[in-house]
């Protein structure tokens, strides 16, 4: 299950909020900023999970995602072109 919440999205097993992601969401974009998976629960795709879901919410916001986190970014960058911020023309 996830919980959106004002700029954190986590994602909740059994009760208890296993993984999230942070974000900043601008004028004309999302940013992502940090993602975290407990380290007991990684190795199960929980982070493509969470990276679903985020892309979902921009969508939903019609709004691109600007990636500053390392991992967010190349998740977006092999898996949802289509969403990436392209600041360089902005």
């Amino acid at each position: 299950m996830f919980e959106v919440m004002d700029n954190r999205i986590n994602l909740i097993i059994d009760n208890e909020i296993v993984g999230y992601i942070i974000y900043d969401e601008e004028k004309d974009c999302i940013v992502g900023s940090y993602i975290y998976v407990n380290p007991e629960k990684r190795g199960k795709g929980l982070s493509s999970k969470l990276i679903q879901k985020f892309v979902e919410l921009s969508k939903e916001k019609k709004k691109k995602i600007l990636p500053t986190c390392p991992v967010i970014k190349q998740v977006l960058e092999s898996l949802y072109k289509d969403v990436l911020y392209d600041n360089l023309n902005k």
